[in-house]
C-alpha cells in the first residue's frame, strides 16, 4: 500500500524535474553597472530573449547598483555570461576561467588632452597636475594611470561623468588635463588644445565571456546566437544602443585578444589578487 501510494507523488515529481529548469538550464546574465537597474534590463532584455530561443535555456538579467556590488558577485560565481570591458574579460579569463564569445568591432584607444598653452608637453608632465577623467574603474582612465607605477609620482585624478564632463574640467579651468576617447576627441573642435599622450596598444573593445561552467554546446550555442542576432528586428535597436548606429551586431572573439588586460584592474577594490 505504502509502494502503491507513492507511485502518484514520485511520477509527479518525476514530472516537474523535466518540466521545470535547472539551475544548470538557467543562465544568469549581467553588466557592467553604468546605468540604473531598471535601464538595464530594458536595454538588454531583447539580446537576453534572443539568447534564449537560441539556446533553449532561461537567461535572466542580474542588476547590480555599484561596481563594488558588481566586483562582489563576480568574484562569487553569480553570472554566467557577461559583457563589459576588456579590462574586465582578461581579469575573468585569468581568475575565473571565463571564455570569450563575441565583442563590438572595433578598437579603443585614449588620449590625453590640455590647452595649447599649458606648460604639458608629455606623460610625466602629468604628474601632480589635476587630470580629469572617468571614475575608476573606467577603462580609459586606467589606461592613462597605468602610466605612473610610483604611487608617489602620479597626476591627481578627478572622477567625472564621462568624456563630455572630462573636457569641460579643462575647458573651464577646473583640470590642467583630460582622459579622452579618441573616437570622442576626434569629433570635437580642437583649436586651442593639444594631445600630450596616446595609448599606445589598440584595445579590442567591450565584449561577451561565460563561465566554462556553462557546457561546450551551449557556450557554442552563445557564441553563434550573438554574432547573428543583428538580423533580428527587434535586436538590432538594442545593439545600436550599445555600440552605436555604425557598429549595429557582434564578431567573433577569442581569449588570445584580452590576455594580460586584467593587469589594468590590479590597483581596483575588488579585483586585487
Amino acid at each position: 500500500m505504502l509502494k502503491r501510494s507513492l507511485a502518484p507523488t514520485v511520477a509527479l515529481a518525476l514530472l516537474m524535474a523535466v518540466s521545470l529548469p535547472t539551475a544548470a538550464e538557467t543562465i544568469v546574465f549581467a553588466t557592467a553597472p553604468t546605468q540604473s537597474p531598471e535601464a538595464t534590463v530594458q536595454q538588454y532584455q531583447p539580446i537576453v530573449n534572443f539568447l534564449s530561443r537560441a539556446t533553449g535555456k532561461r537567461v535572466e538579467v542580474a542588476t547590480t547598483r555599484s561596481f563594488i556590488e558588481y566586483a562582489s558577485r563576480m568574484r562569487k560565481g553569480e553570472f554566467d555570461l557577461i559583457f563589459d570591458g576588456p579590462h574586465f574579460i582578461g581579469w575573468r579569463n585569468q581568475h575565473l576561467d571565463h571564455e570569450v564569445l563575441a565583442k563590438l568591432p572595433g578598437e579603443l584607444r585614449f588620449v590625453v588632452v590640455t590647452r595649447a598653452d599649458a606648460s604639458i608637453d608629455g606623460v610625466d608632465d602629468l604628474i601632480g597636475r589635476r587630470v580629469c577623467g572617468p571614475a575608476v574603474p573606467n577603462l580609459a582612465t586606467l589606461s592613462v594611470l597605468e602610466q605612473f607605477p610610483n604611487p608617489a609620482r602620479q597626476p591627481v585624478h578627478t572622477p567625472v561623468g564621462g568624456f563630455p564632463a572630462a573636457l569641460a574640467c579643462v575647458r573651464e579651468g577646473r583640470a590642467d588635463a583630460a582622459v579622452l576617447r579618441d573616437q570622442f576627441w576626434a569629433r570635437q573642435e580642437q583649436e586651442g588644445y593639444k594631445v600630450v599622450y596616446q595609448t599606445a596598444q589598440a584595445l579590442p573593445d567591450r565584449g561577451f565571456s561565460v563561465t566554462r561552467r556553462v557546457d561546450g554546446a551551449t557556450r557554442a550555442q552563445l557564441r553563434e546566437a550573438l554574432i547573428a542576432m543583428s538580423g533580428d528586428e527587434v535586436v538590432a535597436k538594442a545593439l545600436t544602443a550599445i555600440g552605436g548606429a555604425s557598429r549595429q551586431g557582434f564578431v567573433a572573439a577569442n581569449d588570445a585578444e584580452y590576455a594580460g588586460l586584467g593587469r589594468l584592474l590590479a590597483d581596483v577594490w575588488g579585483f586585487q589578487d
